[in-house]
């Protein structure tokens, strides 16, 4: 049977030393394998990352709900974690953390890899740079805690892939970079037959979200910048 590693406590901002310490993994036998607790989701619009392919998954507290009464700013209960695996080739090389701590509250984690792909020990605060080659003459750094923070606090959500539009049923065939939707991950239909919505929001499902332009290509590249850039230069950023 299968033993959960230990999961992060809420409550506290620093990150565990270890990646498997985090909760994402529980252990099968000597090999750790995904907690099925933990969600997996792949946003329709997903940011560019060195070419990286990703790896996401949610975890909310148990009996808990996403307050999704505004449609483009949910707000996640506290003790709710977010991982992000990216892979260079057949190597994962990072992992970023997210956890609420609080009302207001959330910590921010990377992890990089060893050699034997058995666990992820927790980076500097300020990041490693070049941290794995990519291709020729280009090498993936991962970004400090305040890199991070530059991006998801801000002032509309920490959490960019998780969104209504993001998550909608009515996704995007030519959006770039594009990830499978594969059986079992996170939808806003998943969510909302689950009721992990609060309030219930049907008509997200009955008219999943889309963004609006006079043509498919137009769609395409609105939603690629919603992601790459509209995510700091948006209304609420200051």
């Amino acid at each position: 049977a299968a033993v959960q590693s230990p999961a992060a406590p809420t409550g506290t901002a620093r990150p565990p030393r270890l990646l498997s310490q985090t909760g994402l993994y529980v252990t099968e036998g000597e090999r750790l394998a995904i907690d099925p607790e933990n969600r997996p989701f792949s946003p329709q619009y997903p940011l560019w990352s060195d070419g990286a392919r990703k790896s996401r998954w949610i975890r909310l507290p148990a009996g808990a709900t996403i307050d999704a009464r505004d449609v483009d700013r949910w707000d996640f209960p506290v003790g709710t974690r977010f991982w992000k695996e990216f892979t260079f080739g057949d190597r994962k090389v990072e992992t970023r953390f997210l956890r609420k701590d609080g009302p207001a509250s959330w910590t921010f984690a990377s992890y990089v890899w060893n050699e034997a792909q058995t666990d992820a020990e927790l980076a500097p605060e300020d990041g490693v740079a070049n941290v794995a080659e990519i291709a020729p003459g280009k090498r993936h750094s991962i970004p400090s805690v305040e890199d991070c923070r530059a991006c998801h606090d801000s002032a509309r959500t920490e959490i960019l892939g998780f969104t209504a539009l993001q998550l909608s049923p009515d996704r995007d065939p030519l959006a770039p970079h594009a990830e499978p939707l594969a059986p079992g991950m996170s939808t806003l239909k998943t969510l909302t037959d689950e009721r992990l919505l609060a309030p219930v929001r049907p008509e997200l499902v009955e008219v999943p979200p889309r963004i609006a332009a006079p043509d498919e290509r137009t769609r395409a590249v609105l939603g690629y910048l919603s992601t790459n850039c509209g995510a700091c230069h948006n209304a609420e950023s200051s």
